[in-house]
């Protein structure tokens, strides 16, 4: 409560005066008429408030957008790889390119993702593919599958964002399976899982098939096998191929749970830091969610392939 003293309203004993109680009791007090009373109440920070929802909604979209262009990035190398950088034998390459325009993604990036398809770098020198392990303790075990034409270079920033975010390089490939992941679409629901396993069983390397609904199917194959496999029964059934790739799978046993904000901080930063390197391809670690909240593990999700 706040009091402030105003032009008194009795009657004025000569101009410019205050009443005699008012003036008799100046030092000590002001008389009820002399006086009026205010309430005050702290003022919200509204604009404060405001900019923490628009920097949140801004940190929304801004991983959403970057999801996608990652998905329309991998998939323009997808189709390359699998039939070829001439779009006009390569449909599905065409138009993922479409797509991708449509999405605003920079000419740069997509002509830098054609070329990535066909083992090349964007200046045209040939890309060595290699393997960067990492550990970040106590347990959280880390392959980044990485295409570079400078390998020294490559693996000298690498080691240099592990560090910062306290991790160590290490090895850690035993702490999983390497193996082939292939996804395929039927657009018009028509095929089953039976015709699929019937046809799957005819080429070696095929280990298992499951339905993942909508017309979709995983396929697990051995390494060596994936791209044959894929190409095979893409062209048999008139599939949609939307993951081919050779995965560092992580053995069950040796997943880890993130269940402190702490830990989900660390492994994000780190990934982050990895990811904004062009050179690195894919990322796995060894973790499942835990008890982390829903937004803290899809930035972990965003980064490496489960």
């Amino acid at each position: 409560m706040a009091a402030v003293m105003a032009r008194c309203s009795v009657p004025l004993t000569s101009r410019g005066m205050l009443c005699k109680t008012a003036s008799a009791a100046m030092s000590h007090s002001v008389c009820q008429q002399c006086l009026r009373t205010f309430v005050t109440t702290r003022t919200s920070l509204a604009g404060h408030n405001k900019w923490s929802k628009v920097k949140h909604i801004k940190a929304v979209m801004d991983k959403k957008k970057a999801a996608e262009r990652t998905e329309h990035i991998r998939l323009i190398t997808l189709y390359s790889r699998l039939h070829g950088e001439d779009v006009k034998n390569n449909p599905q390459l065409a138009n993922a390119m479409s797509a991708a325009a449509k999405a605003s993604i920079p000419k740069a990036l997509v002509e830098a993702a054609i070329a990535r398809g066909q083992g090349r770098s964007a200046t045209g020198s040939q890309l060595e593919a290699m393997t960067f392990e990492a550990l970040l303790p106590p347990n959280i075990a880390l392959i980044v599958d990485v295409e570079t034409d400078n390998k020294n270079r490559t693996l000298h920033d690498l080691r240099q964002v592990v560090k910062k975010a306290g991790a160590v390089a290490s090895s850690t490939a035993f702490l999983f399976s390497r193996r082939g992941r292939v996804v395929l679409k039927s657009n018009d629901g028509a095929l089953t899982l039976s015709d699929l396993l019937e046809e799957a069983i005819e080429h070696d390397g095929t280990e298992d098939i499951e339905d993942l609904g909508n017309g979709r199917y995983l396929v697990w194959t051995q390494p060596s096998q994936a791209m044959a496999i894929t190409k095979a029964l893409a062209n048999k059934f008139e599939l949609e191929v939307e993951e081919s790739d050779i995965i560092w799978a992580a053995n069950e046993d040796t997943k880890v749970a993130l269940d402190s904000t702490d830990s989900s901080q660390s492994l994000g930063d780190l990934l982050a830091g990895l990811r904004q390197y062009s050179e690195v391809k894919e990322m796995f670690a060894n973790v499942k969610q835990g008890s982390i909240p829903e937004e803290e593990w899809e930035r972990i999700e965003m980064h490496i392939n489960l």
